[in-house]
């Protein structure tokens, strides 16, 4: 039995992690599982005990909550088996197997890009990545050995589709609004809440796109740039899908990390994205905090038009 997650990262690295774990978090074979029940159930009293077959998961809640990853023949969750047994620095703990502070940040680095929905899951986006940014500040670092697992439970974890960029503007903002319907002009707020002279996507669009950008082009600008690039595309993301289509229910700072975290992890893809994961801490102490009321003067002075209906 293996434990990953929070409490392996209490045991491995404590001066990591500010926060008290309270989950446990297992990978084991089914039979594994049903002996740590029949011998430890007793210690958590369990109130629902159910599986997440889609996911080859046990889930147990009660005065504890724990999870059990089922480790089953092809998938990544046996590559892991293979990995902790293998390394001279794994420990053995009364909890289970203890894996490497490098191999706790592959099974980080896996799921850094996990798709999420509701306030809930971008608090659990944002804890993982503290734990990520945390784990390679203290020496972590990704393996060759880990790449094979990396990418298997990539291919498990990622379901969703990246936008199409290569498409004319109104094509993508049409297909990537989640049914928000926009009520004002894209690029007029893109130029209203620009930190520079024009939009920072403006510096490193591909010749010729409305949209696509140049990975070539991005990494030519400054650093100012770059960091402008991921700060506007989280305020134009915040103000079109938050604040003004839902007026009222998240203040600007909560908007804006969300959407941040979102262009870090499933509304873009690639080097703008892995760009935005590494930077993600200082775009939040970086950026404007009165964009909202940037924006606002902008409508009230015409400079940002409405739609046309």
């Amino acid at each position: 039995m293996i434990l990953i997650g929070s409490r392996a990262l209490a045991l491995r690295a404590p001066q990591i992690i500010a926060r008290r774990p309270l989950d446990f978090d297992f990978v084991c074979t089914k039979e594994e599982f049903t002996s740590w029940m029949d011998k430890n159930s007793h210690k958590v009293n369990p109130t629902k005990v159910y599986e997440l077959p889609e996911f080859n998961k046990w889930i147990v809640e009660g005065s504890t909550n724990l999870e059990f990853e089922i480790i089953k023949p092809g998938t990544s969750a046996e590559l892991l088996v293979n990995l902790v047994e293998n390394d001279p620095d794994t420990i053995d703990t009364p909890f289970g197997l203890v894996p490497t502070l490098n191999t706790l940040l592959a099974i980080k680095d896996s799921h850094k890009y996990k798709k999420f929905e509701t306030s809930r899951g971008c608090a659990t986006w944002y804890k993982n990545a503290i734990d990520w940014h945390m784990m390679t500040m203290a020496g972590a670092q990704i393996q060759s050995e880990h790449k094979e697992f990396i990418a298997l439970r990539e291919k498990e974890t990622y379901t969703h589709k990246l936008p199409v960029l290569n498409v004319s503007s109104k094509d993508f903002f049409d297909s990537n609004m989640n049914g928000v319907e926009q009520t004002f002009i894209h690029d007029d707020i893109h130029k209203a809440i620009a930190l520079n002279d024009k939009p920072a996507y403006e510096y490193y669009l591909k010749e010729g796109s409305e949209v696509m950008t140049s990975k070539k082009k991005f990494y030519e600008c400054s650093e100012h740039i770059r960091l402008s690039g991921i700060i506007e595309e989280a305020m134009t993301l915040a103000l079109e899908r938050s604040l003004i289509s839902h007026p009222g229910v998240w203040s600007p700072d909560y908007a804006f990390r969300f959407a941040l975290a979102k262009v870090a992890s499933t509304i873009c893809g690639g080097y703008f994205r892995s760009y935005c994961f590494l930077n993600l801490f200082e775009a939040i102490k970086s950026y404007p905090k009165d964009f909202f009321e940037k924006f606002q003067k902008a409508v009230e002075n015409g400079r940002v038009r409405y739609i046309a209906k």
